[in-house]
């Protein structure tokens, strides 16, 4: 009798265990997200190479829209 007390609670946790793991299997089954077939169409490969003249535009825009220079606001941050 005593092996039995001792046996049922880990019977018991094995079969809500695996209830949990068969019902987590069909759901995520069930739920599962498929890609469309036509995601190739809207991708493209990176280029390999940059366009330099359009980065430096991006550059100088950027320097231009900060109210403090980059180098400036570093400078500002040195502690002495």
């Amino acid at each position: 009798m005593s092996l039995i007390k001792k046996i049922i609670p880990i019977l018991i946790i094995l079969l809500v265990m695996s209830i949990a793991w068969i019902g987590f299997s069909i759901y995520f089954q069930k739920t599962g997200v498929d890609i469309d077939p036509n995601a190739t169409n809207y991708t493209k490969p990176i280029s390999p190479s940059f366009n330099l003249e359009v980065l430096e535009e991006i550059s100088t825009k950027t320097v231009d829209s900060f109210p403090v220079s980059p180098s400036e606001f570093l400078e500002l941050n040195q502690l002495d």
